[in-house]
C-alpha cells in the first residue's frame, strides 16, 4: 500500500475547515438580531452606582434647613443633577466628573450675571452632608451644606460584611 504524501491531503483539510463565503469589505455582515445584541447602549456619561459618582450628590442641599422649606433670594438650596449645578447667582453645566481620592471634582461652564466662566469644585458626600471645595476661589473656599427633605438619596450599598451575612 502506497502512502499518500502530506502535502496532497494538505488542500482537503483546508476546506473542511471553511466556514463559508467571508463578506468583502464593501459589503459587510448583516447585524446579529439576538436579544443582547438588541439591549439598549448606555451613553457614557456620570456614575450611577449606589453611594457613588453622581447620585452620591445629585440632590438639593442648603446652608440650614429653613432654606429649604422657604429659599429666598440668596437663603436657597444648591441643586444639582448629574448634569446641572444651580446656585442663587449662577447656573452651571457640569462638563466633568472626575473621581478623586474621597469624593469627585467637577468641572463646570458657569453664567452669572451675564458673563460665562469655568470652574472646579470638589465635592464629597457623607450621608446628609455635602462638602464643597471651589479649587479655584482661593483659601477659605470650602463650604457644608445639608441635605434638603425630600432630595433623592441613593440607596445604601452593603459592606461585604452585609453581603457575606445575606448568603
Amino acid at each position: 500500500m502506497r502512502r499518500l504524501s502530506p502535502l496532497l491531503l494538505l488542500p482537503f483539510l483546508v476546506a473542511a475547515c471553511d466556514h463559508g463565503p467571508v463578506n468583502p469589505p464593501d459589503e459587510p455582515a448583516r447585524p446579529i438580531q439576538s436579544p443582547e445584541a438588541l439591549q439598549e447602549i448606555q451613553a457614557p456619561g456620570p456614575s450611577s452606582l449606589a453611594n457613588r459618582g453622581a447620585k452620591s450628590f445629585v440632590g438639593r442641599w442648603a446652608a440650614s434647613a429653613a432654606w429649604c422649606a422657604n429659599p429666598q433670594g440668596d437663603r436657597r438650596p444648591i441643586e444639582i443633577t448629574p448634569l446641572r449645578f444651580e446656585g442663587y447667582e449662577n447656573s452651571c453645566a457640569i462638563d466633568r466628573i472626575t473621581e478623586a481620592a474621597s469624593g469627585y471634582e467637577l468641572a463646570l461652564t458657569c453664567v452669572a450675571e451675564g458673563q460665562t466662566q469655568r470652574e472646579r469644585v470638589f465635592v464629597a458626600a457623607s450621608g446628609d452632608m455635602l462638602t464643597l471645595v471651589y479649587l479655584d476661589r482661593g483659601q477659605d473656599a470650602t463650604t457644608r451644606l445639608g441635605r434638603c427633605p425630600g432630595s433623592p438619596v441613593p440607596p445604601k450599598e452593603d459592606t461585604p460584611l452585609e453581603k457575606a451575612l445575606k448568603r
